[in-house]
């Protein structure tokens, strides 16, 4: 069977920044199912396995527009440190609502923090190792029965 859209493909994969930098693996969270050509992944894992069949190793690089976007620094903002009723000090990594937009505090200093809502892989090509270990028509039950773990709507 090939890869083609509405069919369920599982894959073995690596990822990682252009240094290097390990980003994810089916290693540490094992094998990944979706539902091909419904979004359910960055647009680029798509296109990439696009045609491929049970066994096929791919190796390929996604760039940012196909993958996390673009870093936007209309999306970064700076505001004063007391600005955000947190009920805590706030601290780089921590996530935050901010009118609706979930955004990422950056950097904090005495007077400011620094906000950022772009996704924290924006901007960076992805560089991907992957392995077609199943393709199917039907989602995988053991994926709660929509192939991406339950987590998505593959309808």
């Amino acid at each position: 069977m090939v890869v083609t859209k509405d069919k369920f493909i599982t894959i073995e994969y690596t990822f990682s920044a252009p240094d290097g930098t390990l980003l994810g693996s089916s290693d540490y969270s094992g094998p990944f199912t979706f539902r091909q050509g419904y979004g359910d992944v960055v647009p680029g894992l798509d296109t990439e396995v696009d045609g491929a069949n049970v066994g096929d190793e791919l190796e390929f690089v996604i760039q940012p527009e196909d993958g996390y976007g673009v870093r936007d620094e209309d999306k970064v903002r700076r505001l004063p440190k007391d600005a955000l009723p947190l009920g805590r000090e706030p601290e780089p990594g921590l996530r935050v609502n901010v009118g609706g937009t979930i955004m990422i505090i950056t950097d904090v200093t005495d007077d400011e923090i620094v906000l950022d809502a772009n996704h924290p892989l924006a901007g960076i090509p992805l560089h991907f190792s992957v392995r077609i270990t199943d393709i199917a028509d039907e989602a995988p039950e053991a994926q709660g029965g929509c192939g991406c773990g339950g987590t998505c709507s593959c309808n």
